[in-house]
């Protein structure tokens, strides 16, 4: 027992309390109590420690704190004013948001429908003026054409600018060739799946023309429009462009020459096989046909280029 030196003797009393021997204890005659004089054990300040706490776990404070604010009542959650303020802002923005987008879209669809007006006017008005310009031209070839059969050396010469024009694609084409009617792969009614993988691209009506020409065709032209050295053909998003002049489909290609010749040449071109090649894979549609009489119009969009000598006027 702490406090007491070791081989101390020990004295027990009735009640089982055990004071050291020679201590200064009597009993008290009414009571039956012992009397000590003896100092009592020196308590562990650890023990001591151990006892407030268990016995005030709760500051008075925060235990009237608590009393206050009742059993049921939840503390309040940080940051709760901000975040309702942030919300009733977003929702502000997504009201004014639809107001504006309903008051605008019917000025957008009248301005769509508008513009859509106004391409096809002028899609219309260059129609007219690539027929009035192709007129003129065969007004030209015609005076040119008298004019130089009237004596040999102009005759010589007009043969000489009209293979000239077929070449460079300045004058109206005709005679017999071949036909070829391109199409995308039909939709597969059975997947739904809407052929996107048979579509016909730019590349493709560029490898059958680049065949057409290994092939021996004199004039090419793709849907009325004459291909010369100087045409393009590109592709716009889901649309084919000549010469920046969108395409419709189906895809009419036609080229003048030998109809026989110019048909086994291309089958065997490279051209030739990669159409194959995409009808039996990709299933596009592919019609080819041997025209006794074709007519290809002059390109309307040729500029006369030519060289001028240094100091000339």
């Amino acid at each position: 027992m702490a406090g007491m030196a070791r081989g101390e003797s020990v004295t027990s009393t009735a009640d089982g309390k055990k004071f050291p021997a020679g201590s200064d204890r009597s009993a008290n005659g009414r009571t039956g109590a012992w009397t000590d004089s003896y100092p009592e054990f020196r308590r562990n300040d650890s023990m001591s420690l151990m006892r407030e706490l268990v016995t005030h776990a709760l500051d008075d404070g925060y235990a009237a704190a608590a009393a206050r604010r009742g059993p049921n009542r939840s503390r309040p959650r940080r940051g709760m004013g901000a975040t309702v303020v942030v919300l009733v802002v977003f929702g502000l923005m997504l009201a004014v948001a639809a107001v504006q987008t309903r008051h605008f879209a019917p000025e957008v669809e009248k301005e769509k429908a508008d513009l859509i007006v106004r391409i096809r006017a002028e899609a219309a008005r260059n129609d007219r003026l690539r027929a009035r310009a192709n007129a003129l031209q065969e007004e030209v070839s015609g005076l040119q054409s008298d004019i130089l059969a009237s004596t040999t050396t102009g005759q010589d010469l007009s043969a000489r600018l009209d293979a000239l024009d077929v070449i460079a694609g300045t004058g109206r084409v005709r005679g017999p060739g071949l036909r070829l009617t391109i199409d995308d792969a039909p939709d597969d009614q059975v997947s739904g799946s809407d052929g996107a993988e048979g579509r016909i691209l730019d590349i493709d009506l560029q490898q059958t023309v680049n065949g057409l020409w290994a092939a021996g065709a004199e004039a090419v032209s793709v849907n009325g429009e004459r291909l010369t050295a100087m045409t393009a053909i590109r592709g716009a998003d889901k649309s084919i462009t000549v010469d920046y002049r969108p395409l419709a489909r189906p895809y009419v290609v036609e080229a003048i020459g030998d109809p026989n010749a110019l048909e086994a040449r291309f089958t065997e071109s490279p051209g030739g096989e990669w159409l194959l090649n995409l009808k039996a894979v990709q299933h596009i549609r592919l019609d080819t046909k041997t025209v006794d009489e074709l007519s290809l119009p002059a390109d309307s969009g040729t500029t006369l280029r030519y060289a001028r000598t240094e100091g000339a006027q």
